[in-house]
């Protein structure tokens, strides 16, 4: 029989918690508007033109609504900075503390971003892909709250979902072939980790990762068989931050996926990721030192060794991505306050990077789209005409760099910094925040004496310096190669000041980089 003496209390406890997650619930509200607003500029309409005029319009209105709700949210979550004290929600299935509220705030900062980046690239899309994009972020935020198995899983299937179908909303053949492997890898590792997840269910008898009957159940279990349990578990976090070995769709998704689609992607999965790993790897006793170092040195010599060889640059950074998720795992590697610390520190300087990389990357892919020399039908490539394969793969191609630093110095100054963060250089914030996992790295090793440790910096520092053979690609197309006759080359302002906002922050954190260690040491 149902025990119903508790359902007021319970009624209490849901209704405090909506109003705690006044964010998502504004959020999922404006999902359905939106949804609303295209279907109401879709009805009753006869001919082409009013179709087009209203699928304008209706792009318009939803771009604007989805920008607005954004920037509240926003400015909701900033002001849920005061909360003094961490809070239970849903009966302890979410926690709202300091880090799920910054990395919720991030996660909002970079879906502005990816519209911005929209705005003054003048993309179009189909108006289902904003309330998509809505789904992702509530998604992304559920996943930086979560404290329970069953809610980390649902919140984790939200996001893919909304991934794969944002992944093909060009429906090109090549966005479609990246969707279908995006899906098969994803359903593969969606399946493990909830493996992984019942098995960790049946050893503790709790979903609750914060509760010490978690810990303490997974304690009693044979070593061998709880570690097991948490690998397959883990693999699902593996696979949202692209790390080894769950990282094979990462570059034909990166090379296919709209260009602001893949620059979101590229760092607001891995933000609420790698928060669902922290909080994970404190909440189970097993040592994961060994494993997790294993994994962390196979994405960095991966990431980096196949971004060697690439000619396209959304592929390249694709790769770098792979690298750049295992210098991040290195944090979890160390399990201390400094490392923790070194990744969220790592994290928000990868935000800013990546976004202006992709965004000055697709300023380039449209001067080639316009271009007359490569989009003219009957234009020749080896005595034969080009084919549609090689015509969506010529956009991205690191050659379509050729002498624009030239021909605009502050582009080619922009993408040189960029690059150079990347690369770990300073006067980058790029270069503390390979200094910091580094330095926290090596205070474990001292600690503890662990040969693997060793090996890991060891392996760290060397891929660091391969890594330049691949980063200062661009820019040595961008400055050391001629430019093609009568071409040029201008941005709008909107385009600068976009630009300009992203890629400040990483010569400030350079030299305040102590600034944002001390604002997240208090996390």
């Amino acid at each position: 029989m149902t025990n119903f003496s508790n359902l007021p209390e319970q009624l209490r406890q849901i209704l405090e918690s909506l109003h705690t997650l006044f964010p998502e619930v504004l959020l999922s509200t404006s999902f359905l508007l939106m949804i609303l607003i295209d279907l109401f500029f879709h009805q009753d309409l006869k001919n082409q033109k009013k179709i087009v005029k209203n699928t304008e319009n209706a792009h318009q209105i939803i771009f604007l609504f989805c920008m607005i709700t954004l920037l509240i949210v926003l400015n909701q979550i900033a002001q849920q900075f005061y909360v003094p004290s961490e809070a239970f929600l849903f009966g302890k299935m979410l926690i709202l503390d300091a880090k799920a509220i910054l990395f919720k705030f991030l996660i909002i900062l970079s879906a502005i971003f990816m519209l911005g980046h929209i705005y003054v690239t003048k993309k179009v899309f189909v108006a289902e892909f904003y309330p998509l994009l809505i789904s992702m972020v509530v998604g992304l935020c559920l996943m930086t709250m979560s404290v329970n198995l069953l809610m980390i899983y649902l919140s984790i299937e939200i996001v893919s979902v909304s991934s794969y179908i944002l992944t093909t909303i060009d429906k090109t053949r090549k966005s479609t072939e990246a969707g279908l492997k995006y899906i098969l890898f994803g359903a593969t590792a969606s399946a493990v980790m909830l493996y992984g997840m019942s098995l960790l269910y049946g050893m503790t008898g709790t979903l609750d990762i914060a509760s010490p009957d978690f810990t303490r159940g997974i304690s009693q279990i044979d070593g061998v068989a709880s570690t097991v349990a948490i690998v397959l578990t883990i693999s699902g976090f593996l696979f949202k931050v692209s790390a080894s070995p769950f990282h094979v769709w990462t570059p034909d998704v990166y090379e296919s996926a709209p260009t602001p689609v893949v620059a979101f992607f590229s760092v607001a999965p891995k933000i609420a990721g790698f928060l669902v790993a922290i909080r994970f790897y404190f909440a189970v006793p097993n040592n994961l030192q060994t494993i997790t170092a294993v994994l962390a040195m196979a994405s960095i010599t991966f990431g980096n060794f196949s971004a060697l060889w690439q000619n396209n640059a959304k592929r390249l950074l694709a790769y770098s991505t792979i690298a750049h998720s295992g210098f991040m795992l290195i944090g979890l590697v160390t399990m201390s306050q400094l490392g923790v610390t070194s990744v969220v520190f790592y994290l928000i300087v990868t935000l800013f990077t990546n976004l202006v990389a992709f965004l000055l990357i697709d300023l380039v892919e449209q001067l080639t789209i316009n271009n007359e020399q490569l989009s003219i039908h009957n234009h020749q490539s080896n005595g034969k005409p080009i084919t549609n394969h090689q015509q969506e793969r010529l956009p991205s191609l690191i050659a379509s760099f050729k002498g624009l630093g030239r021909l605009n110095p502050f582009y080619g100054v922009m993408m040189l910094i960029v690059m150079v963060s990347l690369a770990g250089i300073p006067p980058t914030a790029g270069f503390f925040a390979k200094l910091n996992i580094f330095s926290a790295l090596w205070e474990t090793y001292q600690s503890t004496n662990q040969p693997i440790l060793l090996w890991l910096f060891i392996f760290g520092l060397m891929n660091t310096a391969i890594a330049l053979f691949f980063y200062l690609k661009i820019p040595f197309y961008l400055f050391f190669k001629e430019p093609l006759e009568n071409q040029e080359f201008e941005l709008n302002s909107t385009q600068y000041f976009l630009a300009i906002i992203l890629v400040l922050p990483i010569l400030i954190l350079f030299f305040k980089a102590d600034w944002l260690m001390e604002l997240i040491s208090y996390l």
